[in-house]
């Protein structure tokens, strides 16, 4: 809640200037006033540029404002927060008490703001292949942070496998002031992230050492960092192909906020006032795969986003552009994310500097920012997605399986079980059936 609220109150000192703000904020820059309150309108854009917000409307009504949050009930809630944090002046005086905030959603099961693995079956098809690829595999088997960690959870934890809610566990646990296993109760935030080929000092012991368990300190931090890079993984791979196909639909919706603004020439306004604010509120699997799609620099793949985490592009019209200048467009973009400006990491950006041209982030997205459009027809039938870590239990069941078909006999014995099985699911359902059925009477006269 806090966390929500804060944000609010960020992006109400980043973007509104009512005369008191401080010097400190960046609103006290009139060249980053989304809303400058001590003036009665405003002027100034450029003859092209289409309409942008009501003035007559009040700032957390459509066209000024448009948001758009899943329909789950904490995302709602976070958006709510962090509304109030934003507009709470306004919503705090007068009749504006009992405003209503317009909201655009869909049901959760048809959602665009996480990718869509259910709805295209491409999507998990690409996700599949990302597992199945020697450069997955190759981590897998051969990183000895890898073998210490899975060593780890089997002789000190008792899990032959990694559980896939192994990250959820342990951030809401030590989030909450639970208590945590003893061996896993050394959390002190040294370690930090891990890049993909780096290893730790500690890890270049022998594999030997490695199965006995030795050296196992800050697992907190080791087995968190293998959950994420074990999650996040797909969403980089192959040019982060998967977040492409998922993340397409949403960064239509969001480029359809912007295109009319930077290229009008191509994607002309339908007439309708363009947001001056547009808000998504998603989830952390809607911010990562987000960022893999701008380019291969611009996330690492190992920093999960903390709660409360924010991406936002600002678009900004730029007054001397000219063709020999860094914003031939005449428009540019700004990337930020928890505050850490990021948009001279994308590809076609100028070093150094906090804004780019609005085509290079135009030429990145569009690409795959489809919906109707999208091929998410599979290659092939696409089985159903077993977590690829999760394999001690099955390779043991399907190691047992061959050795028996293959034993004298064997398949005799798997058929006269699967026919067991088959009689006593059929004897069981009869007499559940029959139980349930109603009873029927039948009198007689006594003559």
């Amino acid at each position: 809640y806090d966390q929500e609220l804060q944000n609010g109150f960020h992006l109400r000192q980043a973007y509104f200037y009512d005369g008191k703000t401080a010097e400190e904020h960046t609103a006290s820059d009139s060249r980053m006033r989304l809303w400058d309150l001590t003036k009665e309108s405003e002027g100034g854009r450029k003859a092209s540029t289409p309409d942008i917000g009501d003035p007559t409307k009040q700032l957390y009504q459509e066209p000024n404002l448009r948001y758009r949050a899943d329909d789950e009930q904490r995302t709602l809630m976070s958006g709510q927060v962090l509304l109030r944090g934003l507009f709470e002046q306004e919503l705090s005086s007068g009749d504006d008490e009992t405003a209503i905030i317009r909201l655009h959603t869909a049901d959760y099961a048809l959602d665009v703001l996480v990718p869509d693995e259910k709805k295209c079956p491409k999507t998990l098809q690409m996700k599949n292949e990302a597992y199945n690829s020697d450069e997955y595999n190759h981590w897998i088997d051969n990183s000895m942070e890898v073998k210490m960690v899975k060593s780890f959870l089997k002789e000190d934890m008792g899990l032959d496998e990694v559980p896939s809610s192994i990250l959820d566990c342990l951030m809401t646990t030590i989030c909450t002031d639970r208590s945590l296993p003893e061996s896993l109760n050394d959390y002190d935030g040294s370690l930090g992230t891990t890049p993909w080929e780096d290893f730790l000092p500690s890890s270049s012991t022998s594999a030997e050492g490695v199965e006995s368990g030795d050296d196992a300190t800050a697992m907190f931090e080791r087995v968190a960092n293998f959950a994420i890079k074990n999650f996040t993984f797909p969403y980089k791979y192959n040019d982060a192909a998967f977040a492409k196909q998922g993340m397409g639909p949403l960064w239509k919706e969001i480029m359809a906020n912007i295109l009319p603004i930077v290229d009008s020439a191509n994607y002309p306004s339908s007439g309708t006032p363009l947001p001056k604010l547009a808000l998504f509120s998603g989830h952390d699997t809607t911010l990562m795969p987000l960022l893999a799609t701008l380019g291969d620099k611009v996330w690492s793949g190992t920093d999960w986003p903390p709660y409360a985490s924010m991406i936002q592009i600002e678009i900004h019209e730029i007054t001397n552009s000219n063709e020999g200048s860094d914003f031939p467009s005449g428009y540019a973009f700004r990337l930020v994310y928890n505050g850490l400006v990021l948009t001279e990491r994308m590809d076609g950006c100028v070093a150094d500097s906090e804004l780019c041209d609005s085509q290079v982030l135009v030429n990145q997205v569009m690409t795959f920012a489809k919906y109707q459009q999208r091929d998410c027809e599979a290659a092939s039938v696409v089985p159903p997605y077993v977590k690829p870590y999760e394999d001690g239990l099955a390779k043991e069941m399907k190691t047992a399986l061959e050795e028996l078909v293959a034993a004298p006999g064997g398949v005799w014995v798997v058929v006269v079980f699967a026919m067991f099985c088959i009689s006593l699911g059929a004897m069981l359902t009869f007499f559940s059936m029959k139980r349930q059925m109603p009873k029927s009477y039948c009198y007689r006269p006594d003559s």
